[in-house]
């Protein structure tokens, strides 16, 4: 096959050998790195935009790898609607949400000069993740950031009767937004579950921009995985924050901010005028519903056996857009390019599509898999493990390539070794480098020969089949997977991950020794023995304690959190936890979706048993779960 590698003669002196033993990777061919060049160089292009799953730019990308997948001659994967042959998966997703008709907000103050009811879009916008709602003429009371936690020893609620009123805020947190401090966690959604808990109706967020056109609060980015406000939330601008909280100026207001961040934690906020406002607020938001795609061709098998069986290699093409939800450039629209993250990978799936389909002497069947909605919760392979085109019992492997491209040190990452138990073997087997070495000394024509072995890669080996990428899903379905990654860089979810930064040489290495793997696990006529892998530990997010194992469904939800797989032997299987379950109710808290679940999770201690609800065919269980202290990294 044109991956194995052509053993090398080298003429040397002696003295020589070692520096020989030591040799990079050599180059198989040209054509394959000048194809991963031009592949990377077009799906990371200003054209694209970004590829965020649902808008122009990932629709040209899947077009872009279906038109290939058909010049490679692979079979299509799906049949559209009209019965016709497809290359593409549609999905649901959620681009993101606008404004209705309708929504108001009506203020009575103090200073009767100073009531207003207007429409949103000037001083107070619905915050995208706002459920739809009418809330009548309501009190409003200030509690300052609006959190609440026994662990931090803070709350802004102490003393606070806030039943039935809507509770007035400040945007942020009080450590200034730290990201590595324990409020890090407590964002709008958790803020929103907090004033849901204390009996509120809504909450009025307070921008921190002067101009409110500028602020963070009137964008309306949507993630979907994030799910709807436990009540609805809307934000007003700094002059509407004055009026409210009876002060004079805006002036008044950041004096007053800097003395609620400076009063001792967990001590009552003590204004200096009481709020003496209500407020009426309608809420009516549109979700923009779209399709993302996965991309999927095929190449059937050769033997007549084992064509049966299907190996997956997959990548997701998408990327972050011009930014937003998922960019560390927090403030930038600019295009994020994502060359590395992750037109390195999906440029990897192509070549080797292209190479193997040149042979075709495959004999197990190879399913080119490229996935969308990756960067909002591995979305596109989810949903394909739940409607795979072929039988999940009979795909024996998942490969999966993300971030291939910035080779640094000769350093690769493999995560998912433990996941079969002929993989550390054949992983250490593929990166020895076969070298023939021949030579004589001087006038002397006795010749020596030898074959010597160096490495091809310095392998960071993780056993656990579970991680940020879409081996993930694969894996929650006992499939054995293996995960090939480069390692993050400054430039990760940033605009500057461009073309001109990928380690072409490096990733044409990677290619080769990926496709050596591949080989051998096709030609291996007993399929690949599933195990249960070591995990390598949940550090979750941000502030979290507790680990209980689950793997969360990232889809849009209202009525509950599905869960797509359980880690074994973690506190959730112990308690009875299954795949396909979704959690209803924990720790006495209604869960609705991720961001319920999340910050539910981060109230937990470890050691102490709780109650889980879960939906389970119909049936509604009550388990009894013990958080496990969670990982630290």
């Amino acid at each position: 096959m044109v991956l194995r590698l052509v053993k090398l003669h080298f003429v040397f002196l002696l003295f020589t050998l070692a520096a020989v033993v030591a040799a990079q990777a050599p180059r198989v061919s040209d054509q394959t790195e000048q194809n991963l060049r031009k592949h990377i160089q077009y799906l990371a292009s200003d054209q694209l935009e970004g590829r965020r799953t649902g808008e122009h730019g990932a629709t040209l990308a899947a077009g872009y790898i279906a038109n290939l997948f058909a010049n490679y001659r692979l079979r299509p994967g799906i049949r559209g609607a009209n019965g016709k042959p497809n290359f593409l998966q549609p999905f649901p997703y959620v681009a993101g949400v606008a404004p209705g008709a309708g929504n108001l907000l009506s203020l009575k103050t103090a200073d009767p000069t100073k009531d207003n009811g207007t429409d949103a879009g000037v001083v107070w916008t619905p915050l995208a993740y706002s459920p739809d709602a009418v809330v009548p003429a309501s009190p409003v009371v200030f509690a300052g950031y609006g959190v609440s936690s026994a662990d931090l020893k803070y709350d802004d609620y102490a003393g606070l009767d806030v039943q039935n009123k809507i509770v007035l805020i400040l945007d942020g947190t009080p450590d200034d937004g730290s990201p590595h401090s324990g409020f890090a966690r407590f964002n709008t959604h958790v803020k929103a579950s907090i004033a849901k808990e204390k009996g509120a109706r809504a909450v009025l967020v307070i921008a921190t921009d002067p101009v409110f056109k500028n602020d963070r609060l009137s964008r309306m980015s949507y993630d979907q995985t994030y799910g709807l406000f436990a009540l609805p939330v809307a934000g007003v601008d700094r002059l509407t924050g004055v009026s409210l909280l009876g002060l004079g100026s805006e002036a008044e207001l950041s004096a007053f901010e800097k003395q609620v961040d400076a009063r001792p934690a967990g001590t009552k906020i003590v204004l200096q005028n009481p709020v003496s406002a209500t407020a009426q607020l309608k809420i009516s938001m549109l979700k923009k519903r779209t399709e993302g795609y996965n991309v999927i061709g095929i190449l059937d098998g050769t033997d007549p056996i084992l064509k049966r069986e299907a190996i997956v290699i997959g990548a997701h093409y998408d990327h972050l857009g011009h930014g937003g939800q998922g960019s560390l450039d927090v403030n930038s629209t600019a295009i994020h390019h994502g060359a590395d993250d992750n037109a390195s990978g999906t440029a990897a799936v192509l070549e080797l599509a292209r190479i193997f389909a040149t042979e075709k002497k495959n004999k197990r069947t190879l399913i080119f898999i490229t996935f969308s909605g990756e960067e909002e919760g591995l979305l596109g392979s989810d949903f394909y493990v739940n409607h795979p085109i072929w039988p999940i019992e009979e795909t024996v492997a998942m490969i999966n390539l993300d971030m291939i491209g910035r080779l640094k040190d000769e350093k690769l990452n493999i995560g998912g070794v433990g996941t079969a138990s002929e993989w550390p073997a054949l992983v250490s087997a593929k990166n020895a480098l076969p070298i023939t070495v021949s030579g004589g000394l001087g006038k002397n024509k006795s010749q020596w020969s030898y074959v010597s072995k160096a490495k091809l890669f310095k392998l960071q080996i993780s056993e656990d089949g579970f991680g940020p990428s879409d081996h993930s899903s694969f894996y929650s379905k006992k499939v054995p997977v293996l995960f090939f990654f480069t390692g993050t860089h400054g430039d990760y979810h940033k605009p500057s991950d461009t073309p001109e930064k990928i380690n072409y040489e490096g990733e044409h290495a990677i290619v080769y020794f990926v496709g050596n793997i591949i080989e051998a696990i096709d030609e291996n006529p007993r399929r690949p023995t599933y195990t249960v892998a070591k995990s390598a530990g949940i550090s979750g997010r941000s502030g979290f304690n507790v680990s209980l194992g689950t793997i969360p469904n990232y889809a849009d939800s209202t009525d509950g959190l599905l869960l797509d797989g359980v880690r074994d032997n973690s506190p959730a299987a112990n308690a009875g936890v299954k795949a396909g379950d979704k959690v209803v109710k924990l720790a006495g808290k209604d869960v609705r979706n991720v961001m319920d679940y999340t910050y539910i999770l981060g109230e937990m201690k470890a050691g102490e048993e709780y109650e889980m609800v879960v939906m389970r065919g119909g049936e509604r269980l009550t388990l009894r779960i013990v958080p496990a202290p969670a990982a630290r990294r």
